[in-house]
């Protein structure tokens, strides 16, 4: 059965999707940004925009049910492949504090540059596949 997982929302802006759905076990997100903070103030650089979508996935995945190690699969677009170190330098950091054996692992990842995101302030966009299982 597949249940959706609500409206995602920064600060008071909902955004046009929603969070994503879990379905079989597995939470599947939407791709999640860091272009605005959660008060809808624009983040400048990668770096800040890649804290913030993963702080962002960290909660969305705890609201569904899952956690950071349940993660199967990331897939990561990054705007400008000039910010592609910039961009993994950001992820790993944030990995290592947040999620260390995640990032021991790393099996879980594709990076594609696609200078198309949503709107030209994106630097950043990340969809999560977790499994934490079937929970009762």
């Amino acid at each position: 059965m597949k249940r959706g997982l609500g409206p995602l929302s920064y600060g008071d802006a909902v955004q046009p999707w929603g969070r994503g759905a879990a379905a079989g076990g597995f939470v599947f997100l939407s791709g999640i940004d860091g272009a605005t903070d959660d008060s809808g103030a624009p983040v400048d650089g990668i770096a800040e925009q890649t804290r913030i979508t993963l702080d962002r996935i960290r909660q969305l995945l705890a609201d569904a049910g899952a956690e950071l190690a349940d993660i199967v699969q990331l897939d990561q677009f990054v705007a400008d492949p000039n910010e592609r170190a910039e961009y993994m330098k950001a992820r790993d950091e944030w990995l290592a504090e947040h999620a260390p054996a995640l990032l021991d692992e790393r099996s879980y990842a594709s990076l594609l540059i696609y200078p198309a995101l949503a709107t030209p302030q994106m630097r950043v966009e990340i969809r999560a596949v977790a499994y934490p299982g079937e929970k009762s």
